[in-house]
């Protein structure tokens, strides 16, 4: 059995309460809080600054725009890189594990934005971790991200190919949201982290005991972002920055209606796959995209509310990180304990979602 015997996360210092974004859109803490439950969320440094000469700002579109077009003052290089927050839970996973990173046989790191073009965020990553030759695995699964590089390790490990991987899910996506009346919808959902995991493999009953994947590209256009991609020619192209494309965009009640409905089609699955019920589970962590997303889930399928972790008040949306993040914490604050039966559910772009059952 494929065992997480250590966990790490990371956030950036930075923390952004609604009132400031108050300040730089037509929005409230009280708006805020009643539509998504969050409350503040990290960001990165380079955000937390652009945010306060926003608020500051006579003219905010223009400001937004002058951003978009010059980089915010003299800054040309990020003072945080999303590779930084994955190396950072990294690190604290490997230290909880007792392990050096050399002693890790395959990294499988999942970020909706990468720190370049290419290579992805693993590459940039096993570099930092001073490490020359262990392979490196990149999804861009948005926020399923996590769950789907799980999948990945624990198969490759039960294949015989590895017995020792770090699972990694980092964001650093506050940084391509615009925070005027014209971006809203989005830009008070997402921030910043990463979360990180030790899989290895151990004999006995505990461990990952199925996970389960989807995706449906048919939908894509409610939850998508073109930033540097090849859907323009060039991929990155002053027209492309004048039509806002380098901005994600996203259709929210869609979103909504699709996240409910698959979370709670993989969840089921999941437990049928296992021939068990929500009661027999100790403790469910989702992927902490909307307060209201968990509450109409925990509704439909029953599950007691004590058994439901949820941080989205404190970190907001941090999308690949955020399973990790949460999971990290329960085991920390003791939520979770050996023999636990733990089911983690994630829905994201693509759409993707999936669902693992991990006896813990």
């Amino acid at each position: 059995m494929n065992r997480i015997v250590a966990t790490g996360m990371a956030v950036p210092a930075c923390v952004v309460d609604n009132h400031l974004l108050a300040r730089c859109m037509d929005t409230s803490d009280a708006w805020i809080v009643q539509r998504t439950g969050i409350r503040e969320r990290r960001v990165s440094p380079d955000t937390y600054r652009m945010l306060q000469g926003l608020a500051e700002a006579a003219d905010k579109p223009a400001f937004m725009r002058a951003v978009f077009d010059r980089g915010l003052g003299e800054t040309i290089d990020s003072t945080l890189m999303v590779s930084d927050l994955a190396l950072e839970a990294a690190e604290m996973a490997l230290k909880n594990a007792g392990l050096t990173a050399e002693e890790v046989d395959c990294i499988v790191a999942s970020s909706t934005i990468p720190d370049y073009a290419y290579p992805h965020t693993g590459c940039v990553l096993q570099g930092k971790l001073g490490l020359t030759s262990t392979p490196a695995i990149s999804l861009q699964q948005g926020c399923a991200g996590f769950l789907y590089a799980l999948a990945i390790a624990d198969q490759m490990m039960r294949g015989g190919m590895y017995r020792q991987t770090l699972v990694v899910g980092a964001e650093l996506i506050s940084t391509i949201f615009d925070y005027t009346d014209r971006g809203r919808d989005m830009a008070v959902l997402f921030a910043d982290g990463a979360g990180a995991a030790v899989l290895r493999a151990e004999p006995g009953p505990r461990g990952v005991l199925s996970s389960h994947l989807h995706t449906d590209g048919t939908v894509m256009d409610s939850l998508a972002g073109e930033v540097w991609g090849t859907s323009t020619y060039p991929p990155v192209s002053r027209r492309k920055i004048d039509e806002d494309r380098s901005r994600p965009r996203m259709q929210g009640r869609q979103v909504f209606v699709q996240a409910v409905r698959r979370f709670k089609e993989v969840v089921r699955e999941c437990l049928a796959a296992n021939a068990l019920g929500v009661n027999d589970i100790d403790r469910f962590i989702f992927h902490q995209a909307n307060l209201r997303i968990l509450e109409a889930v925990g509704d439909a399928l029953q599950i007691p509310a004590d058994r439901l972790y949820n941080n989205v008040d404190r970190y907001g949306n941090t999308a690949a990180a955020s399973v990790p993040i949460a999971l990290h914490e329960a085991v920390t604050q003791g939520l979770v304990r050996e023999g636990d039966l733990v089911l983690l559910a994630a829905f994201g772009t693509g759409f993707s979602w999936g669902a693992t059952l991990i006896r813990w």
